[in-house]
């Protein structure tokens, strides 16, 4: 994702500049949207033109949506099931018109993840393939090459080594004094050695995926700065709701109750906010959704009572000795493995047995996809899919979205179920928020997870480095287009 937000151009982008995840223009300088909610006619922007010099038009957009729609990959499950090909049209040279199946409220917050690429170009370097007349729309040429029309061309690549990005001199934003002409991106595997290569200005910036406490270590050397913000991530412990004893809600409500969230949050998160359900607040903040606004709807943060949690256990009809769980986390998952010790210290206070298993990513992955092997409890963080409150809702506890990782509880409430259907299909913004917050108040009081943090974003730059900024979706923040750097 580094690379395509930096190679490609999105059909809409995050309002950033306006401290914003809402979608905003980019390709698309403008839109509308008919009284119905299904049919969306975008105007592409004229003066965009691709690495190769060709310049982008209404053809390309539609040849993006058509081929991630043929080659059911990435992001296409977004639009699955809402656009047939048929249905996504040039009207003109600058015009995009997309026809949906039915209304779907959080349909202009998934453009930011339809990234344009180069119909020519791709065409030109298409291969044999399952797709007719356009091959393998060009999957194994686009393997090490790219067809994009952002701020930076390819340079080199070599997978899982490094990644060199240079400067695109015809960007359609223009360049102004002191913005990066060349990008180097790096894959190190060690992290005493990328601490070393950043406190030496061998390197300028790394990655968001070190514990708090490296953070810390970095904040203190000379030369690096750590920028921290609350992310629109969640950090949550799923427990599965289709399996004994976790179907019943008094287990559920005991477990949660028996989480010590203060020591979390302090101890193991370093500050991050405590979760208020599944939705993360940056994510309600952009809808301009206040706290008072979740209060009213229930939707409020757990609570740890230990006392309550043993009333619950009796109310459930289990006695302590009787419950055992397992409760998987990733390889290297250090946040994930100390979330689950402490809970595992207070469920042993409620005669509850807890064994923690460490697992390849790629295994917990496989083990979602079926009721039978889906574990049942599991610690996972959950970054937005798109600016939008559906993301952490429909993709979490609608039925028809079981059999991934983000689904683990496997949770089932007709009422809400009927509740994000018709939010997605609510065409006035206020109803759709509306339809939103109850669902998910009603989510918050059924249990299907511990909600523990909203954890905090961290990177970690050289001082000379200017421009970063968190946007709260997946990739956008490091789009360098927006970097400077003094030598």
């Amino acid at each position: 994702m580094h690379g395509v937000i930096n190679l490609y151009d999105p059909l809409l982008y995050p309002k950033v500049s306006q401290g914003s995840m809402a979608p905003g223009p980019h390709v698309a300088e403008s839109w509308k949207v008919d009284p119905d909610g299904r049919t969306y006619t975008f105007k592409i922007r004229r003066g965009i033109k691709f690495h190769d010099g060709t310049e982008l038009t209404a053809d390309d957009v539609v040849f993006s949506m058509q081929r991630m729609l043929a080659l059911k990959k990435g992001f296409s499950w977004l639009w699955l099931n809402l656009l047939d090909p048929k249905d996504v049209k040039a009207l003109d040279r600058n015009t995009v018109q997309f026809r949906l199946s039915q209304p779907f409220a959080p349909f202009l917050s998934t453009l930011t993840q339809l990234f344009v690429v180069n119909k020519k170009l791709v065409l030109a370097n298409k291969k044999a393939g399952p797709y007719g007349d356009n091959g393998d729309y060009g999957e194994a040429y686009l393997t090490n090459a790219e067809a994009g029309s952002g701020p930076f061309q390819l340079s080199s690549y070599e997978r899982s080594t490094i990644l060199e990005l240079k400067r695109f001199p015809d960007y359609w934003r223009g360049w102004k004094p002191g913005q990066i002409e060349k990008v180097v991106y790096r894959v190190v595997k060690e992290e005493a050695t990328m601490r070393t290569l950043l406190t030496s200005g061998q390197a300028d910036m790394i990655d968001q995926w070190r514990t708090p406490v490296t953070y810390e270590q970095l904040a203190k050397a000379p030369g690096v700065v750590v920028d921290e913000k609350p992310s629109a991530q969640l950090f949550h412990i799923q427990m599965n709701t289709q399996r004994t004893p976790l179907n019943n809600i008094h287990v559920r409500k005991a477990i949660a109750m028996a989480f010590d969230y203060d020591t979390a949050i302090k101890q193991i998160f370093k500050g991050a906010l405590q979760a208020r359900g599944p939705v993360p607040l940056a994510a309600w903040e952009s809808y301009d959704i206040s706290s008072k606004d979740l209060d009213k709807y229930g939707i409020v943060a757990y609570k740890y009572d230990l006392e309550g949690a043993k009333k619950e256990l009796q109310l459930s009809g289990f006695k302590p000795g009787q419950i055992q769980l397992n409760y998987v986390f990733p390889e290297g998952g250090n946040l994930q493995r100390q979330a689950g010790l402490l809970l595992q210290s207070s469920l042993n206070q409620l005669g509850i047995k807890l064994n923690l298993q460490e697992l390849p990513w790629a295994r917990i992955v496989e083990m979602s996809a079926s009721e039978s092997s889906t574990p049942d409890l599991a610690a996972i963080f959950d970054t937005l899919k798109y600016p939008h409150p559906d993301s952490h809702t429909y993709g979490m506890y609608h039925p028809s979205a079981w059999g991934s990782y983000r689904t683990i509880s496997r949770y089932s409430y007709p009422v809400v179920t009927a509740l994000l259907e018709r939010a997605r299909r609510a065409t006035d913004p206020e109803k759709q928020m509306e339809l939103y917050l109850q669902a998910t108040g009603l989510v918050v009081k059924d249990y299907p997870s511990i909600y523990v943090a909203n954890p905090m974003h961290r990177v970690a730059l050289r001082d000379n480095v200017k421009g970063y900024r968190y946007v709260g979706l997946l990739g956008y923040d490091v789009a360098f287009y927006d970097f400077t750097v003094s030598r």
